[in-house]
């Protein structure tokens, strides 16, 4: 599972620089919206705002996480061998711990986007 973690993070890692880019993008828009509206406008830029920011910030820190893991450690003994089973089973722990974060932001943008479905009026009408 970890290779191919890395082999997704090394196949996305020259889109690390648009995940940063949507990442400022989501903040700026989320930071517009909270000053700039009231509570009722602001809620239609700010939601999805909110939804984009935390999916640019996973995509960076999936990159940057992942991109570089230890290799398998060679037969025999030794210093070496051991810290890169050591390092091994800690990205097996940061693994599994990013996967129930990406799964609490799969739950957290189902539960953003049924509020601001909720949220939006009917064309033609106000609240």
């Amino acid at each position: 599972m970890l290779d191919l973690m890395q082999q997704i993070a090394v196949r996305f890692a020259p889109a690390r620089a648009f995940f940063i880019g949507l990442s400022v993008v989501g903040a700026l828009a989320a930071g517009i919206s909270l000053v700039a509206f009231d509570a009722a406008k602001g809620d239609l830029v700010l939601f999805p705002a909110l939804v984009v920011l935390l999916w640019a910030v996973l995509g960076v820190v999936f990159v940057d996480l992942f991109a570089r893991i230890p290799g398998v450690p060679e037969a025999g003994g030794g210093w070496r061998r051991w810290m890169r089973r050591l390092l091994r089973r800690l990205y097996w722990l940061l693994a599994m711990g990013f996967l129930i974060l990406g799964l609490i932001a799969v739950d957290v943008s189902f539960s953003i986007a049924r509020e601001w479905f909720n949220d939006r009026a009917p064309i033609g009408q106000d609240k």
